[in-house]
Formats: C-alpha cells, structure tokens, sequence
C-alpha cells in the first residue's frame, strides 16, 4: 500500500507567511519568503501547501464578515506562484545549476 497524503505544510514556512502577510509591504515580504524558500529548496507544492494553511490560519483568527488583507495578500501569492496573474509577476523556482 502507498500513502498518498500530502505531508503537511511546514509550520515555520506558514509562520512565515502569516507575518509577511500582515507586513506593512506583505506583496514584497511574502515575494521574499516564496524566494528564499525556492532558494533554499522548497519546491512549489510546499510553498503552496502553506499558503493554504496560512489562509486558514488567517481565516481562522478573521472575526466572521470581516475581510483580512493579510488573506488576500497570501491569495496573490499563490496566484504568482500558479502564474495566474500578469505577466512578468510570477515567481518562478530558481534554475537548477
């Protein structure tokens, strides 16, 4: 039998994401964890993985009806690191050397 499961979000990566998100420039602080995380060697599917668990972080301390930039931020995120955004935005693992 295989275990298919993800392994769960590094909780130090989603700690991360959850101050840059809520810096004062979370665009540019959380462009700075996804690429010290690729340079390090974090692949994509974990830095994503931890944008959802720090969506859900985020959403969990959310009083209900409110909107929390700090969410919307981590969701650029992840967009940019789908490419689903304008060109020239994304962020893209460093090449191999």
């Amino acid at each position: 039998m295989t275990n298919d499961a993800e392994p769960p979000a590094d909780p130090v990566l989603v700690g991360d994401l959850v101050a840059a998100a809520r810096a004062g420039q979370a665009w540019a602080a959380l462009e700075a964890v996804a690429t010290a995380g690729y340079a390090s060697g974090v692949t994509k599917a974990a830095l994503l993985r931890a944008g959802g668990a720090a969506l859900d972080f985020i959403a969990d301390g959310a009083p209900d009806g409110t909107d929390d930039p700090a969410y919307d931020a981590v969701l650029d995120l992840m967009d940019r690191l789908e490419g689903f955004c304008s060109a020239g935005a994304e962020i893209e693992p460093l090449p191999r050397k």
